[in-house]
């Protein structure tokens, strides 16, 4: 496969796509709302420091464990050795006794290459699910500054909602790698992983 196979242009596209307009739209427009909410509901004054903290922590809690959630399901669905089982059974190639792969012939690196649409499906499937996280981890912001805590707590979770971004964006290379080796029946098992498991 070549890096201007059409598939691969295609998901790479569709992945930049969905990230421009569900991760980056969602923020640009949770800053314009954070801003807004703020300047309409300024800080309590009847509120003491310690409850605006408790409420920080609560909303900061929502917002990290969403960008765990996010990096989990990542993982989850694309790890390269995951993925690589999933072509490998999928192939009709199954582990001996000891649960280890056999080394593939040309013939069934062939066969792996005819199921790399798992790893495309896949990967689009997880940057779809990431980038609806970003919005919600976005929302979080908007409900820091809904909720009186002013502009610096609203800021610190737009700081992590952008973090979240840049952490989706940064994912798209590993993708393309995955991708490619996917459709060149390359993803296989390593021999080193089947021993540990």
């Amino acid at each position: 496969m070549s890096i201007h196979d059409p598939r691969l242009q295609d998901t790479t596209s569709q992945m930049r796509h969905t990230w421009f307009l569900w991760g980056l739209m969602p923020l640009a427009a949770a800053v314009v709302l954070t801003l807004l909410a703020v300047s309409l509901a300024n800080a309590d004054v009847h509120m003491t420091p310690m409850t605006m903290e408790r409420r920080f922590q609560v909303l900061l809690a929502i917002g990290a464990g969403l960008f765990l959630i996010g990096f989990s399901l990542d993982s989850h669905w694309t790890g390269a050795q995951k993925l690589a089982k999933r072509l490998t059974l999928a192939a009709g190639i199954q582990p001996d006794e000891k649960g280890r792969f056999p080394r593939l012939t040309a013939r069934q690196q062939q066969q792996l290459a005819l199921q790399s649409d798992i790893v495309f499906k896949s990967v689009l499937s997880s940057v779809q699910a990431l980038t609806i996280i970003g919005g919600a981890i976005a929302v979080v912001a908007i409900l820091a500054a809904a909720a009186h805590l002013g502009l610096s707590y609203a800021v610190m979770l737009l700081v992590l909602a952008a973090s979240y971004q840049l952490f989706v964006f940064s994912r798209h290379s590993y993708y393309r790698e995955v991708m490619i080796a996917a459709a060149e029946g390359k993803l296989v098992v390593e021999q080193e992983e089947d021993e540990k498991g």
